[in-house]
């Protein structure tokens, strides 16, 4: 059963979580595991990130009486999520390193795995943007439009002030139309090249 978000701070449902009250454990997880999922997504594989917030999640619950200030928790779980990640990297990269010829070969014979999902048109030039503005710009856009968090999280989450969070969306949506412009007008130019030749 979800909980609804009644808007308890941050910090009572830490303390409530330290005393035992998984509850408050559960709206803390409701309010920022989709944070802790995009900075994952940042670091390891996007089919690895959910594995990763997870162990941050399970992290921070357990080290939650450790924590001197309540209040930061939304930041605290931003830098144990990019230690998991990276943690996490180191241990993929190494596996991976055994597999590389096999998963070569493989490709070579099976082209269909080469080949990207179809996608909504839209969707895609806006996806493909926003991994080319800077981070600091994109994280923010897609905690908010994408994740639906409110902007006063978003700033604990990033350990920000909310003003800050602002205009780094107000900025990132600008960075935005600029990219999604250049795709739109890089494809217009291939497709122009193709039926001239």
């Amino acid at each position: 059963m979800a909980l609804a978000d009644d808007g308890t701070p941050d910090a009572v449902l830490v303390v409530a979580a330290i005393l035992g009250d998984l509850t408050a454990f559960e709206a803390l997880v409701l309010r920022y595991r989709a944070g802790a999922i995009r900075i994952a997504q940042m670091i390891v594989h996007p089919d690895d990130a959910e594995d990763v917030a997870q162990e941050a999640l399970l992290l921070a619950f357990k080290a939650l009486p450790s924590l001197e200030e309540p209040a930061r928790f939304p930041a605290w779980l931003h830098a144990i999520t990019r230690r998991c990640a990276y943690r996490f990297s180191d241990r993929a990269r190494a596996r991976q390193k055994g597999r590389l010829a096999l998963d070569a070969m493989i490709l070579e014979q099976i082209p269909a795995l080469n080949s990207p999902a179809p996608a909504d048109r839209q969707d895609e030039d806006l996806l493909r943007a926003l991994d080319l503005i800077p981070c600091e710009y994109a994280l923010p856009l897609r905690l908010h439009f994408l994740d639906e968090m409110p902007l006063k999280r978003i700033a604990g989450f990033l350990g920000a002030s909310p003003t800050t969070v602002k205009w780094r969306i107000h900025r990132g949506k600008q960075l935005l139309r600029q990219k999604i412009a250049g795709i739109r007008r890089m494809e217009s130019w291939k497709g122009k090249r193709k039926s001239e030749s």
